[in-house]
């Protein structure tokens, strides 16, 4: 199946001279085999959802493909940027409801997982959307595509660490100082995360397919907004929030 994956859930996460980029690649989808057609990077020297569709655009007319040819439309659902992580599942689902394209959620651990040094040591973990002192924690037994979750996903914080008995541990540079620091004191070591398209394409091969309108982000806080709403007002009579 013809189909256009996502990546750009976490783009300050990207450094300028490094090999990964945020962008969308386009494959063909057969079982558990995937052929990639084309990739195509997010500008991200300016905002990067101003890039996200030119970027779709440019990719499907460099290969000649008319969006009702696009079978399935995979995206990497978070955690990640809030903003990133909304456009880019706005901009799949609006592609997927007007081609009647199928839709596929790809957890952003699991792709960042996907890309793993071969030779990294198990359990190791996948920290994202570092704030404050914590961060969202997924553990992996052993490499993808054959990868089990040691543990559920979980926000942590430093005291945390041991508790999957981590031995590494993907993280950007936005993990907290002190989860990082631990991680030294334990010896678990850091790897640098990648957040590859292709990743997210092969990802999808063995995930559900979900109506579009069921598509969601992966977020493993409240909305800012709803935090603050709460300070000033209580919990009592706060509105139910679907995140």
């Amino acid at each position: 199946m013809l189909t256009l994956a996502i990546e750009t859930s976490n783009p300050s996460s990207w450094s300028p001279g490094v090999a990964w980029h945020p962008g969308v690649c386009i494959g063909e989808v057969d079982g558990d085999t995937v052929r990639v057609l084309d990739l195509e990077p997010v500008a991200i020297d300016k905002p990067h959802t101003d890039d996200l569709l030119p970027a779709i655009d440019r990719l499907m007319g460099r290969l000649n493909i008319r969006p009702a040819q696009l079978e399935r439309i995979a995206v990497s659902a978070g955690p990640g940027g809030f903003t990133a992580i909304r456009i880019a599942i706005t901009v799949a689902q609006m592609i997927a409801e007007t081609t009647g394209a199928r839709a596929v959620a790809v957890p952003t651990a699991l792709v960042i997982a996907a890309r793993a040094p071969h030779n990294i040591p198990t359990p190791f973990g996948v920290a994202l959307s570092s704030k404050g002192p914590s961060t969202h924690l997924t553990t992996f037994s052993s490499l993808p595509p054959y990868a089990a979750r040691h543990s559920p996903s979980s926000l942590i914080t430093a005291p945390d660490l041991p508790g999957p008995g981590l031995r590494a541990l993907i993280a950007d540079r936005h993990l907290p100082e002190a989860i990082r620091a631990e991680a030294a004191r334990l010896g678990v070591a850091l790897y640098e995360p990648i957040f590859d398209p292709i990743a997210c394409l092969e990802c999808s091969a063995r995930l559900e397919e979900v109506d579009p309108a069921r598509l969601s982000p992966i977020y493993p806080r409240e909305p800012e907004a709803v935090t603050k709403w709460r300070a000033l007002h209580g919990r009592a009579g706060t509105p139910r929030t679907k995140l």
